[in-house]
């Protein structure tokens, strides 16, 4: 598969320090976290270029919890924020580059059906204070959902389908429960093998689809999201989907993810 050009989003950060025309040598600054499935363990890091080229500057790199979410078969709870930031004072490179290692935590592999945590990561001048970026970053661990997203370039259509599993987990209040299944979508498109592909989604979380969950009587439930019909013929078109599920309080309890290609010019040529 080719690597196509895509469009890139990122957030409009106050402090960024790095001159447009070094961001083709820059590395992407990023905040990075990790729910791991066999071990349970969670890792907080980040790195990337903060700085042009020059001197080495101090940095304090703030790594803090702002919100989460576990589900067992018996309750779901609601994660605190973070009270205080992990905080790490590094030094950058060179070439503008810092690292750190943030905090590790821990969660159930087994006991936990949905495990998710939201990370951001604050970036400040260690002698002022002053912010200099934020980045944030997710990790989900969950054992209930799945989402099959078939490609069929024969009819020329992309169909979504997610399988999930009400489970016994909360009381009356929907605490846990299946209630709502969102989806977010991101389409890449190339129209001829000379031009640029593109990529197209709607910015953040944002949800292109969303449905109510019917639930059958051992608490399962399916949900077909959608059928794109392309009947235009690119060259190169795929897509890529996000998907919540949410319970009666809004509160977010499941998650998958899936992709497939449609049309790939490059394997008939």
């Amino acid at each position: 598969m080719r690597v196509l050009a895509g469009l890139a989003v990122s957030a409009v950060v106050a402090g960024v320090l790095v001159p447009a025309t070094a961001a083709s040598a820059a590395t992407r600054l990023r905040a990075n976290i990790t729910c791991d499935a066999e071990t349970g363990e969670i890792a907080t890091w980040a790195s990337g270029t903060l700085f042009a080229p020059g001197p080495a500057k101090q940095v304090t790199v703030e790594f803090q919890r702002r919100a989460g979410v576990r589900v067992t078969a018996t309750a779901r709870t609601v994660l605190a924020p973070m009270a205080q930031p992990f905080r790490v004072t590094t030094t950058s490179t060179s070439s503008g580059d810092i690292s750190a290692v943030g905090y590790t935590g821990a969660f159930d592999p087994v006991t936990d059906l949905f495990y998710r945590e939201q990370l951001t990561v604050t970036f400040k001048d260690a002698a002022t204070g002053a912010n200099l970026a934020t980045r944030d970053a997710t990790c989900d661990h969950d054992q209930r959902t799945r989402v099959t997203l078939t490609c069929d370039p024969v009819a020329g259509t992309v169909t979504a389908v997610v399988n999930g599993v009400n489970g016994a987990a909360g009381d009356s209040s929907g605490a846990g429960r299946a209630s709502r299944v969102s989806y977010h979508i991101a389409t890449i498109k190339q129209q001829t093998p000379n031009n640029p592909g593109y990529r197209s989604e709607i910015l953040g979380e944002g949800w292109d689809i969303e449905h109510r969950v019917v639930k059958a009587a051992d608490g399962s439930w399916t949900d077909t999201g959608y059928v794109h019909t392309i009947t235009s013929n690119p060259y190169y078109y795929a897509e890529e989907i996000t998907v919540g599920v949410f319970d009666l309080n809004g509160i977010r309890v499941g998650t998958a993810t899936g992709a497939c290609t449609l049309f790939d010019g490059s394997q008939t040529s």
